[in-house]
């Protein structure tokens, strides 16, 4: 009997809420501060101005939110969305970290108006994703609920990895993954294994070769695909991380060299790699050179690496533990 009432029951809550509710509570990850205003929806499909700070000229986010639901751009339209850039959003906490910016945005939605307010573009970019996800759910034309709402993220780093050296994902796949990849910001692309070397390197050619490859031979990202999928992810606030595995995980690279990572040759040639992989992946804040699963014995190995990126301008991420060397705290 229990069971027979379940639906019915579950059915008179559905009936009893509202849509906008049910649109504002369903919203994933839950906005930090939110509140349904009175007063009518914003509808879309209709031309809309488009208002952008004179500095975030080039900002894409707002102008792709409008097409994808429908809307035109025209400087005479009654409807209006408004950017603004603020120093603060009140009442907002960011998680300071070095090379990543504050996300927080405020979002004021009326009839005719739409107005966001954020320290910086990322910020804009989230509220544009929030905004796609209160569009969702229309067999018509898709309408915006009246509400307010500030927003920031509860964790600073949130992200996905790839190893691509064991698999390989297409350049079209991985740009449709990252359309996907809503609030989340940051992209690790781990480019190279014992598998294969991902990452075409000018200077080395062979490394990319299908003979150096176990694995979807032949398979690799070009220098000019790299920078712009990272553009393409910047445009939707998501950092790429880019790792060059060393000196573990690196069979593909002494199929292709012919000697290790561990000589003096190899140490050589991981620098000049560094050195293209800083100039492909200029947003990147850090560059990941692994460190992990095999044991260091190359003298001051891993201090010549780490010098080397930071000599690129650049931050080290590596794996923990780490075997052979012992890591300073500071």
């Amino acid at each position: 009997m229990k069971k027979k009432l379940l639906l019915p029951v579950l059915a008179g809550c559905l009936w009893g809420t509202s849509s906008a509710e049910a649109k504002i509570r369903h919203l994933l990850p839950r906005p930090q501060q939110v509140e349904q205003t009175a007063g009518a929806a914003f509808g879309l499909g209709r031309p809309v101005r488009l208002e952008l700070p004179s500095e975030w000229a080039e900002l894409t986010a707002p102008a792709r939110f409008l097409a994808e639901t429908g809307c035109t751009l025209d400087d005479a339209a009654g409807a209006a969305l408004r950017v603004r850039r603020v120093e603060q959003v009140a009442g907002a906490f960011n998680h300071p970290l070095a090379g990543f910016p504050d996300e927080a945005y405020r979002l004021t939605v009326t009839a005719d108006e739409v107005t966001v307010e954020a320290v910086t573009e990322t910020g804009v970019v989230r509220a544009m994703q929030t905004l796609t996800q209160l569009a969702e759910g229309y067999e018509g034309t898709p309408s915006l609920e009246a509400l307010t709402m500030t927003d920031w993220p509860a964790f600073k780093l949130r992200g996905l990895m790839h190893d691509v050296g064991r698999s390989f994902v297409s350049f079209e796949e991985l740009k449709k993954e990252i359309d996907l990849l809503f609030k989340v910001n940051v992209f690790h692309w781990h480019l190279t294994e014992n598998q294969a070397w991902r990452f075409e390197v000018k200077a080395y050619p062979a490394l990319t070769s299908a003979a150096s490859m176990t694995r979807f031979a032949g398979k690799y990202y070009t220098q000019e695909q790299c920078r712009e999928l990272e553009e393409y992810a910047a445009q939707r606030g998501i950092t790429v991380i880019p790792e060059i595995d060393m000196p573990g995980h690196s069979a593909a690279f002494e199929r292709a060299m012919g000697h290790s990572m561990q000589t003096d040759q190899g140490v050589e040639e991981l620098q000049q790699i560094l050195t293209e992989v800083a100039s492909v992946f200029v947003r990147a804040p850090y560059i990941h050179i692994g460190a992990d699963e095999q044991t260091i014995t190359y003298p001051d190995f891993l201090k010549i690496m780490t010098d080397k990126v930071h000599s690129l301008g650049k931050k080290v991420v590596v794996w923990n533990p780490i075997r052979g060397v012992s890591i300073s705290k500071e």
